[in-house]
């Protein structure tokens, strides 16, 4: 069985300007990209975004970073970074709130995750209450296609699971 620890060698989601791009009639890159109701697991970095042109909402952080200790290393401990213009602001859920907004639907969780690379399947408990926020209209259906209420906890999932439950993950089997 091919198993993933969980524990990211940098950052989990990391954008990057490239001044000499071109998009459309703009140079440069990384401005309006928006990060949404993800599950960032012991990830010493989750999001490092270079300007604050951009957005998180939704996503549900770990209290585990795993073996990152060292927050002033690259990997910094289960935080968010902000990394431009120097120098580079490194903040947990709180201050990503505060300084930025993002994330106000967020939320920490104590989670226990498995995921099995050769069954595609995703073993996960989540421990604790997750805040129940109103649904935005992007956030209408999950990730395996389930119709969301009116309300909603953070991550991609409708269904977070309070004792050992496991999912299929495989990209190729239909939504439910």
């Amino acid at each position: 069985m091919a198993s993933v620890e969980g524990l990211t060698q940098d950052t989990a989601v990391k954008f990057r300007t490239i001044e000499g791009r071109i998009v459309g009639t703009r140079g440069g890159t990384s401005r309006w990209n928006q990060v949404l109701n993800n599950v960032f697991y012991r990830c010493g970095k989750g999001i490092d975004f270079p300007n604050r042109d951009n957005a998180a909402e939704g996503n549900l952080y770990s209290k585990d970073w795993g073996e990152v200790y060292d927050e002033t290393q690259a990997v910094g401990r289960g935080l968010n970074w902000m990394s431009s213009p120097p120098p580079a602001l490194m903040l947990d859920l709180e201050a990503w709130r505060k300084v930025f907004g993002f994330d106000m639907k967020g939320a920490y969780a104590d989670m226990n995750i498995d995921v099995d690379l050769d069954a595609l399947t995703l073993s996960w408990s989540i421990g604790g209450d997750l805040p129940q926020q109103p649904v935005g209209k992007h956030f209408l259906r999950d990730l395996l296609g389930q119709v969301a209420g009116e309300r909603r906890k953070p991550g991609p999932l409708i269904e977070v699971p309070g004792h050992p439950t496991t999912i299929s993950i495989d990209p190729r089997q239909p939504a439910k």
